[in-house]
């Protein structure tokens, strides 16, 4: 993995990552969107509704961490500017581009696998 080692390069990454995040939102929502048609089609069956709980928890829970993701972001950006954390949060520290990455990975990597499992689920109507 190639790390950028300018400030600017680093805010560039952030400001990049920002855009994924909102891209991702935006995903969520449209989701969100197509089970609340779902929900107020025809009348599911209790394991449907059980599904659709299922899912609706999921994208609020996602939506939580991408909120958490883009704050942790802007303070990256700022910290890599002014050369330390505005906010530094033990648990997901702002100012390590390696543990951005990662983290930036793994909110991917979770996004993708809730779009294909409501899309499967979506497919069964």
């Amino acid at each position: 993995m190639e790390v950028p080692t300018q400030s600017t390069d680093l805010q560039a990454q952030c400001n990049l990552w920002k855009g994924e995040v909102e891209q991702v939102r935006g995903s969520l929502r449209q989701m969100r969107g197509r089970l609340e048609e779902m929900a107020a089609g025809r009348h599911p069956d209790h394991e449907r509704m059980v599904e659709i709980e299922h899912f609706q928890n999921q994208f609020i829970r996602q939506l939580e961490v991408a909120d958490e993701m883009f704050h942790d972001l802007k303070q990256s950006a700022k910290s890599f500017a002014n050369g330390r954390p505005a906010i530094v949060h033990l648990d997901r520290p702002v100012d390590d581009y390696d543990t951005l990455h990662d983290r930036m990975q793994v909110f991917h990597k979770l996004h993708d696998e809730l779009k294909g499992e409501f899309n499967r689920f979506e497919s069964y109507r």
